[in-house]
């Protein structure tokens, strides 16, 4: 029976490793089986060219089956490796998980895109790692440009025509030029838009962009770069994405219609669940890539920490470590087969190369720098002939030849967006819509809250409802086909769940009981004032800190225990208990209804650990602030079916000052009634 080799992973590494594998091993006594998720291998460097179309997206996809010929391809994704029996299990074409066995085992899957890791940039963001990624992005491109031709408002048009990339590496700096010449040289074919309106801008943490290359490269990178049009923002960190641009941590805001985030990666979920030894987050190999502990297991290309014997450095994750890494990996797999000794990873960089936009480039060549049009020209070269097979050289050298004598097609296909589902990040005070805005969108909040908006006669703004994590809005515009009648904003940092119009009204007409409470909560929204606007009038004229009274007990800290707060509520007599953290912010609220779900949690937990508070706290409760109307409050808690709320200094500063009850305000409206018809009754 045949010796099975499986892959998992089809990038430079896996690529290289595999045809060397099977020149090296007879197909009569070895398999070869490659597991890659896309049956295609990705040219990474030119995923720029394709979002700026300069290349076309299947000349940049290497299909694996005719890249290696002799060995099994399969886009099932693997889910786990057992190093022990020898066995990787993966979801098969009908969704079921299945196993098989190996005698040897390469690893080679690289990363993933993590963009999570800065608030809001993984809904408001486009990554570049796939050629999805990159067309995606190619269509924006072309959608702005749409856009801003027709847009009267002209600041508008200019957020349209503004592009921010987030990284100052190979990537960010590569699609930043790449953006910028598209954009540039496409505006002699639109009527309205000049140049001076289009900005691209690339922000970067470091003192300098390219950390990879020399100093000098650098400048003359930024110089370039800058002369071109485009804004390099340095020492500059993205803090948060939103749909109106980047907030940068030192409070400034990028207003922007198109964000590009080209850092953020992180370890694939099959390497994250290997127990075996990793260095920051990849897996550590031997000096020959072998894992410990296991001779049968090989791991390399992005997904591993190899030591280059030449300098004793970690290997960097680059295209031309990962096809070295894949030749020697796979020499050392057919020398432990034959029982000879392996050798250690050795290699010395030949160099780099970085295409900055405006047909200039930057290298580094066996220690010689060059920079210009010289470089571009040995850049795209090089790549070209880099490229996997002769059809995709050959294709791609003759794109690159009419690049030179026509400009690049500025059509693209439009996705209809009100059929998605997707999630949302705002910072506090965005508007998430505004009145007069076609409904196309129905949102869920996941966390934070939104403040409903009415706007004046004089244009003044007044917060007429408050909902919170749980709650749903913007479902009576798109019930009714109408436009907005209000405006939504965020009251603090806001993350909701997104659903275009067409799955909006799929589900909900499925699900019978979304359905009604859809339509009970648009129906008590509506009509909360509509039949006694008396009430609201006076509810307006009183102020929220009239209603408020002390808290029933003194805040608790969260690193109280469950028997501790129930202790104090019961010798106190207090109904509610707000929760702090260190700083004295409110970020939790216990009340009487809570208090069963103690004895629940008792009744389940180890008798020898105290329960956390956080078990029986409503976390992240809805609050009234000082300077909101009492209006606002009273239509929160009928929607919320709150008897009680805690009053925060303000927003922003939740720091509890007290409680308002549902009583002691109807008692003081009915009371103020009563006064105002007896006084009406005496003058008539």
């Amino acid at each position: 029976m045949n010796q099975r080799i499986v892959m998992v992973g089809g990038g430079f590494a896996g690529v290289k490793c595999a045809r060397t594998l099977r020149k090296l091993l007879p197909k009569s006594d070895y398999d070869i089986v490659l597991f890659n998720r896309e049956n295609h291998m990705v040219f990474h460097p030119l995923l720029a060219e394709v979002a700026s179309a300069a290349v076309r997206p299947e000349d940049v996809g290497a299909p694996l089956r005719q890249l290696l010929q002799g060995i099994q391809c399969r886009t099932e994704e693997v889910t786990d490796v057992d190093l022990v029996n020898k066995q990787i299990s993966y979801e098969a074409y009908d969704g079921q998980v299945r196993t098989t066995g190996f005698d040897q085992l390469v690893l080679c899957c690289g990363n993933t895109v993590n963009l999570s890791l800065v608030p809001g940039m993984d809904d408001h963001a486009f990554p570049l790692k796939t050629i999805g990624d990159a067309l995606t992005l190619q269509a924006q491109i072309m959608e702005q440009l749409e856009k801003a031709e027709v847009c009267e408002e002209i600041e508008r048009k200019r957020w349209y025509l503004t592009f921010v990339i987030v990284g100052g590496g190979f990537s960010g700096v590569e699609i930043a030029g790449e953006i910028n010449d598209l954009v540039r040289h496409s505006t002699k074919f639109f009527q309205n838009i000049n140049k001076e309106d289009v900005k691209v801008i690339v922000v970067h943490s470091r003192d300098q962009l390219l950390p990879e290359v020399n100093e000098s490269l650098r400048v003359f990178a930024k110089l370039k770069m800058e002369q071109s049009g485009v804004t390099v923002m340095l020492n500059s960190k993205a803090k948060a994405a939103t749909p109106e641009g980047l907030m940068l941590a030192d409070g400034n805001f990028l207003h922007a219609g198109t964000v590009v985030c080209t850092i953020g990666v992180t370890t694939q979920p099959l390497i994250e669940r290997l127990r075996v030894a990793k260095k920051y987050g990849r897996l550590l190999t031997q000096p020959d890539m072998s894992l410990p502990d296991y001779p049968f297991a090989w791991a390399l290309g992005d997904c591993a920490a190899i030591v280059n014997a030449l300098d004793g450095t970690l290997s960097p994750t680059v295209a031309q470590f990962a096809e070295r890494q894949g030749v020697q990996a796979a020499k050392n797999l057919v020398a432990r087969l034959k029982g000879q000794p392996t050798k250690p990873f050795h290699f010395k960089m030949q160099g780099q190369l970085c295409a900055i936009g405006g047909r200039s480039a930057v290298a580094e060549i066996l220690g010689f720098q060059i920079s210009g049009i010289l470089a571009w020209f040995m850049w795209r070269g090089i790549y070209l002939m880099k490229l996997p097979s002769f059809a995709q050289k050959a294709k791609v050298g003759f794109e690159w030849g009419f690049d030179l004598l026509f400009p690049r097609t500025l059509a693209h296909l439009k996705a209809d967006r009100s059929k998605r589902v997707g999630r949302a990040y705002y910072q506090p005070g965005d508007f998430v819509f505004k009145k007069g805005d076609s409904a196309t969108e129905f949102f869920v909040i996941e966390k934070g809250e939104i403040e409903v908006v009415q706007h004046g006669s004089d244009d003044s703004l007044q917060t007429v409802a408050v909902l919170t994590a749980g709650d749903f809005f913007g479902e009576s515009a798109l019930m009714n086909m109408t436009e907005r009648h209000h405006s939504v904003r965020a009251r603090t940092e806001l993350t909701c769940m997104v659903l275009g119009r067409n799955v909006f009204t799929q589900v909900s007409a499925a699900l019978a009981p979304l359905h009604e409470a859809i339509a009970s909560a648009t129906r008590r929204r509506q009509g909360m004032w509509h039949e006694v606007p008396e009430v609201r009038q006076l509810l307006e004229t009183i102020p929220i800190e009239k209603m408020v009274e002390p808290l029933p007990m003194p805040p608790v800290e969260l690193s109280a225990c469950v028997e501790d707060v129930v202790e104090k509520m019961d010798t106190t007599g207090a109904d509610m208990c707000c929760v702090v953290d260190s700083s004295g912010h409110l970020v939790g609220v216990i009340t009487r209804s809570d208090l069963l779900r103690a004895l629940e949690k008792a009744a389940l937990a180890d008798p020898d650990v105290d329960l956390p508070v956080t078990d029986l706290m409503i976390a992240n409760p809805i609050c009234m602030s000082l300077n909101e109307p009492l209006a606002v409050a009273v239509a929160t808690m009928r929607d919320h079916d709150l008897k009680q709320m805690p009053v925060v200094e303000s927003s922003r500063k939740r720091i509890p000052l007290g409680r308002i009850r549902i009583e002691k305000i109807v008692h003081h409206v009915l009371v103020e009634m009563m006064n105002r018809r007896k006084r009406q009754s005496v003058i008539a």
